[in-house]
Parts: structure tokens; sequence; C-alpha cells
């Protein structure tokens, strides 16, 4: 499972609704989904639904809660996850140069 956050100032616990994959504006989140069913790999993103995110400290717990087309067949969806690490901050010194 593969979830994209889109969120204002900060992250913080909320309920995100799921948002098309190329909208970078809204609020909300993109889930993928990809899975193993015998020997083929299969794949779809929700087109509807939420993803609950509760924050502790540095991690992250909650569902998404959704569904989206795969094969021509609506596929519902709900995945638990907890204890997910956020990822360490990034150097914000600009890289430029200076004479």
């Amino acid at each position: 499972m593969l979830v994209r956050l889109h969120f204002r100032d900060s992250l913080v616990s909320s309920a995100y609704p799921v948002v098309p994959a190329g909208d970078t504006t809204a609020p909300g989140a993109v889930v993928a989904v990809r899975y193993l069913l015998r020997d083929a790999t299969h794949a779809f993103t929700f087109d509807s639904g939420a993803v609950q995110v509760r924050r502790e400290g540095d991690k992250l717990s909650g569902r998404a809660v959704g569904s989206g087309i795969e094969n021509a067949i609506r596929t519902p969806t709900r995945i638990q996850y907890r204890d997910v690490r956020l990822p360490e901050r990034t150097d914000t010194v600009p890289c430029s140069f200076a004479p």
C-alpha cells in the first residue's frame, strides 16, 4: 500500500478524503494498492474513501477505507496500519553559489 498525504501546514491526526492522483492542491490522500492473487499481481488506486491518520510523535497509525476499479470490477478495500515512522527532516539550507 502506498499513501501520499496532502496536508496544509503540518501533518495532524485527522481524516483525509481520497483525491485523484493528479490533484496536488486539495488536502487529501492518494492511495495505491498492489497485491498478489495466486501468481498474478494486481494494482489499483482508490477513487473514493478516506484515510484516518493518528499521529503520535514521529509515528503514524490509522486505516484506509475505500474502493477503486481493477479489471472493471469495483474492489472495496480496508487496510489498517500502525507504527509507521515519519521520514527524517530534509536539509533546509539552500544549495546555491555564494561568491
